[in-house]
């Protein structure tokens, strides 16, 4: 099994990671491509997901473990004192003896992915016994009974086989959890990767709303600059007679009412800023006085929108959808695994080996090599489960539990054209909006201007510029929203259909 590691975000761009805030200046111009390399290296919801795949990876090393060898060693002594024992329905007087053993053994078994379990054992001893023949007297041939020393050498060699016929054969618990865990591992891959296509949109959102926030910053300063000096013309025209009174209340009320607006558009960009500082950093006690000012402004590029290609698209890409399809066939393998179990066992079973008896090791072992004493034996043995109810209802478990993965992945068919739908004419609505609201503003400069010109005329109120300013306000307000909503939909649209990646020349390798 090759080593597995996350070799991490290859930035195709070239794009390198930016130094901590602490060592940069407060005003800090930033690419979206910038705060990319920094989301998919800091972010901590990557970094977390990044040690799933690592997980994954050493449960499959795991799960091949349970091929590995197992080797046995043993060494025994052991000794019998027997007393004399006395028995007339027997053979009468059972001398006391006194036998001592020596063994060593060494032994291999393990498990084959054909579900073939092996088992090689050789087994040598040393065996002796003193037998005290003093107390009965002379045999039949007239040898006299006394002390008798025996001993031997035993060697035994035996391999041993065992091949499932029907339950375990095409499938048992170890290929089972095998085959699961390489599609964790997979899933694992997907899941890290979908994470980070997530956290490029978060990071395209929170850009791009950070730019409107301090676009409106700026639209919301000139719309008081403007209402500061209508104030200070009206108030000159006051003190000549040319406008009542009235007119400088309402200029000055608008002036205050800017700057509320002012304070509020401050503390939004503060917000929006906060917020994209968190997606890209871990620390976040080194960014907090760092002003990030965005280095791109919004554009609106047009472009094409297929939905059926779109389609297409996101349920070839999407790693949520891949990662579903997975996990529907992981749910096949335990649906496979769960139908074996309702065979009954069947087994080929069989061993061969050697052994040799003698007074001296290398006659032993000499026989041990020649075979002169074999030890074999075939057959099967076969085991029926009488009622087998907890396999059938495992079984029937896993059907339905396969069943539901099926439906699920339907679901998320249909939930991804949804998607991909809206984010489809999400992106057509923002853009039409972006030349209707440019269109607007233009309008609402002109008349503005109009107006102020009739105004400088005496032809025209306060009250009228007044309108006349709230309305360019809200047109300029509209039209920088309508450009953040568009950029915004065209990242959503990217994720709808799996390439947030692709698109911002991101890659994630594994290896």
């Amino acid at each position: 099994m090759a080593p597995f590691f996350l070799a991490g975000v290859a930035l195709l761009t070239g794009i390198t990671p930016l130094a901590r805030a602490a060592d940069s200046p407060a005003k800090r111009p930033i690419t979206l491509k910038e705060c990319l390399g920094l989301a998919l290296q800091h972010n901590f919801n990557v970094q977390i997901e990044r040690y799933y795949p690592e997980m994954a990876n050493d449960s499959l090393t795991g799960a091949y473990g349970a091929y590995d060898p197992t080797l046995h060693f043993n060494a025994v002594q052991g000794s019998v004192d027997q007393p004399i024992e006395f028995d007339p329905k027997k053979s009468g007087v059972d001398f006391p003896y006194v036998e001592s053993t020596d063994s060593l053994g060494l032994g291999l078994n393990g498990w084959l992915p054909s579900g073939l379990t092996y088992d090689i054992r050789s087994q040598a001893s040393y065996q002796s016994a003193l037998t005290d023949f003093s107390s009965s007297p002379k045999d039949a041939f007239g040898f006299p009974f006394g002390r008798r020393q025996s001993s031997e050498y035993l060697t035994t060699t035996l391999l041993t086989l065992k091949q499932p016929l029907l339950r375990d054969f095409w499938i048992d618990s170890q290929r089972q959890k095998l085959w699961i865990s390489k599609q964790n591992l997979k899933i694992s891959e997907l899941a890290l990767r979908w994470l980070m296509a997530n956290t490029v949109a978060s990071v395209q959102q929170a850009y791009y709303e950070l730019i409107f926030a301090r676009e409106q910053v700026k639209v919301v300063e000139h719309a008081r600059d403007l209402a500061s000096q209508l104030l200070v013309e009206t108030r000159r025209r006051v003190q000549v007679g040319d406008l009542p009174p009235l007119d400088e209340r309402q200029a000055e009320a608008q002036v205050q009412t800017t700057q509320s607006e002012l304070f509020a558009a401050q503390q939004a960009a503060d917000d929006r800023q906060s917020a994209l500082k968190n997606l890209i950093t871990d620390d976040f006690r080194a960014w907090a006085d760092a002003e990030l000012t965005p280095a791109e402004a919004l554009v609106a590029v047009s472009g094409f929108f297929d939905r059926s290609e779109s389609w297409q698209t996101a349920l070839k890409n999407r790693a949520d959808f891949l990662q579903a399809r997975l996990e529907l066939e992981r749910q096949g393998i335990v649906v496979k695994y769960q139908f074996n179990q309702l065979f009954p066992s069947l087994d080929l079973v069989g061993s061969y080996g050697a052994q040799g008896i003698d007074n001296s090791v290398e006659a032993t072992l000499a026989d041990v090599r020649d075979s002169q004493h074999p030890i074999y034996s075939y057959g099967v043995v076969l085991s029926i489960p009488l009622g087998n109810r907890a396999a059938r209802g495992a079984y029937k478990s896993s059907l339905a539990a396969k069943k539901q993965a099926e439906l699920r992945l339907r679901k998320m068919e249909q939930d991804i054209l949804v998607d991909v739908d809206t984010a489809v004419k999400s992106a057509q609505s923002a853009y039409l909006r972006t030349a209707s609201t440019r269109q607007a503003r233009l309008y609402s400069e002109a008349a503005l201007e109009a107006e102020q010109k009739k105004l400088q005329n005496g032809i025209s109120t306060s009250f009228i510029v007044l309108e006349l300013q709230q309305k360019l306000t809200a047109a300029r307000t509209a039209e920088v929203r309508a450009l953040a909503d568009y950029n915004k939909a065209l990242a959503q649209l990217a994720l709808s259909e799996g390439r947030s990646l692709e698109k911002n020349d991101l890659s994630l390798e594994v290896k």
